[in-house]
């Protein structure tokens, strides 16, 4: 028997991590899932839709729903968080005020991240100090954005065993297995990098590296999946990898940008217009016990919202990513953030000895970083939870990106921790994203003025 805490469970995907785990239920015998968040009418809203889902799906476990983070992480031996501190709002604020500058606000990378960072770190590590008091034993499993951040300073600051989660290698896996037309149980798929900064350099098929073959068929392997389609074959080529979709935002930076603004419309701003009138429609229907239909709207939201993921930054070159997906999303187990976290919980509390690529302390992985620093990687997890695998000579292309944006993570932990300007500063004067330090300044003072609510510790 086992509890499970969410954190931010007023979010608008909890409902579907609910939905995701009910299939493990019987397996991990879950006996009660804690949703917790500060903001009370959201989290009667999702609370009840999710408590819902659990009774009409005949669920082994109960859902709980609280404001108090004590009562809600009290004895849990697993804790997922996918707080967002300032909600949507903020996020709108990150990515205008970047683009003010010419510059890419994405919520996870570049100064979008950062700002987000600087809100949510301080809250997470506040989080960890009390599930270290009343759950001394759980694992903290983190979704937040942003995720390899988050990581890297609850691992340096935090009070709790953490482990940042990303399902992107998922998707790629899944992708290349599609593609190859083979279970993706038969392949392994190398990757190494930072979260979204990552890259596969080889792709084994019963121990043959099928690279050559994906670089050289590139052109149907990017109309096949979505997650490659907005590479150009050339650059693929070049670098001899195939990187994870976030990597567009380096690569074409100033085409992302220009996408952005000819939209006239945020990714925040789409999420907003979505989120806050679903809420608005839902909320009676929850009241009033009309659960099976505020089910239906909510599914049809979360669908559309899905289906127009990154395609303001791509001018809507995406294909739609549950026709692109759907026919595979059955046979790979990892699929999804509730997926991956799911089969995280098995390894450790089953001792099952499985590979999965998890946001960790390098410790030697990756040459060139130091113990401490966060990087993606794949891990051996079990009853002693994840260690890293040597991932072998890293390219010098990918380190060149790799390297500055550890220094500005390192840079944002520090500054989210002490309130430090002038390490805040210089994480985004190193950036990749960011051009240059009058630039860099500019967006910081912008950001401590927007934000000053959520970040206390500048003041």
């Amino acid at each position: 028997m086992m509890k499970l805490a969410i954190l931010g469970g007023a979010g608008m995907r909890t409902a579907l991590l609910v939905n995701g785990l009910i299939r493990h239920s019987e397996e991990l015998q879950f006996d009660e899932v804690a949703l917790f968040d500060n903001d009370e009418q959201r989290l009667r809203i999702m609370g009840g839709l999710s408590r819902y889902i659990a009774e009409s799906k005949g669920s082994t476990f109960k859902v709980t729903f609280t404001t108090d983070i004590r009562e809600a992480v009290r004895g849990a031996d697993f804790i997922f968080s996918a707080v967002r501190v300032g909600q949507e709002e903020s996020r709108v604020h990150d990515e205008r005020v970047a683009l003010k500058h010419g510059v890419l606000g994405q919520e996870t990378t570049g100064p979008g991240g950062f700002a987000m960072a600087l809100r949510t770190i301080p809250v997470m590590l506040e989080y960890t100090r009390i599930i270290h008091e009343e759950a001394p034993n759980a694992w903290l499993l983190n979704f937040s954005n942003p995720s390899g951040l988050l990581a890297q300073a609850m691992n340096t600051y935090g009070h709790c065993k953490a482990i940042g989660i990303c399902d992107a290698h998922a998707g790629m896996k899944n992708a290349l297995s599609r593609f190859l037309g083979v279970h993706f149980s038969r392949l392994q798929v190398d990757y190494y990098g930072l979260n979204h900064l990552g890259w596969i350099p080889r792709v084994y098929l019963d121990g043959v590296d099928q690279m050559p073959v994906l670089l050289d068929r590139f052109e149907e392997l990017a109309k096949s999946a979505h997650v490659f389609s907005f590479f150009e074959p050339e650059l693929i080529r070049n670098i001899g990898m195939l990187p994870n979709e976030y990597l567009y935002y380096f690569y074409y930076h100033d085409q992302s940008v220009r996408h952005i603004l000819q939209a006239g419309e945020t990714r925040g701003e789409q999420i907003v217009q979505l989120n806050r009138p679903l809420l608005e429609r839902i909320a009676p229907l929850v009241r009033e016990g009309k659960l099976a239909e505020a089910w239906k709207d909510y599914n049809d939201t979360l669908d559309k919202r899905s289906s127009t993921y990154m395609s303001k930054e791509t001018s809507g070159q995406l294909h739609n990513i549950h026709e692109s997906e759907a026919p595979a999303l059955n046979q790979f187990e990892e699929e999804g953030y509730e997926g991956l976290a799911i089969n995280v919980i098995k390894g450790i509390h089953l001792n099952k000895q499985q590979v999965l690529t998890l946001n960790v302390p390098n410790r030697g992985t990756i040459q060139g970083l130091k113990p401490d620093d966060v990087v993606e990687v794949p891990c051996l997890v079990n009853q002693n939870g994840p260690s890293p695998l040597t991932v072998g000579e890293i390219s010098d292309l990918a380190m060149s990106l790799i390297q500055p944006v550890k220094t500005y993570e390192r840079l944002t932990v520090e500054a989210a921790v002490k309130g430090d300007y002038q390490a805040a500063l210089n994480a985004l004067t190193v950036h990749p994203m960011v051009p240059s330090f009058t630039v860099a300044k500019s967006i910081l003072d912008e950001y401590l003025q927007v934000h000053r609510a959520y970040l206390p510790q500048f003041q």
